[in-house]
C-alpha cells in the first residue's frame, strides 16, 4: 500500500525551493496537487495522500537538516 506515496515522493522529491545556503523547504501544495490530478488521486485519497506525502517529507526535510548540522564548516 505504501508504494503509491513512495512513488509520488519519488517523482516530487525535487519539485521543491532550494536556498542560496543550501536549505530545502517542503515540496509545495501545488506540486502535490498536480500530481495527484495527473494520478487521479482525488476525493478523500487525496487528503490521504497529502498527509501521508507530507510525514515523508517532513521526516526528509529532518534528515537533511541534521545532515547540515555534522558537516563541517568550510
Amino acid at each position: 500500500w505504501q508504494d503509491l506515496y513512495w512513488q509520488g515522493w519519488e517523482a516530487l522529491r525535487f519539485d521543491r525551493f532550494y536556498g542560496a545556503f543550501g536549505g530545502e523547504m517542503p515540496i509545495s501544495y501545488d506540486a502535490v496537487s498536480r500530481y495527484c490530478a495527473d494520478n487521479n488521486i482525488s476525493g478523500q485519497d487525496f487528503a490521504t495522500f497529502r498527509t501521508l506525502f507530507a510525514v515523508l517529507d517532513d521526516e526528509w526535510l529532518l534528515h537533511v537538516a541534521e545532515k547540515m548540522k555534522r558537516k563541517p564548516p568550510k
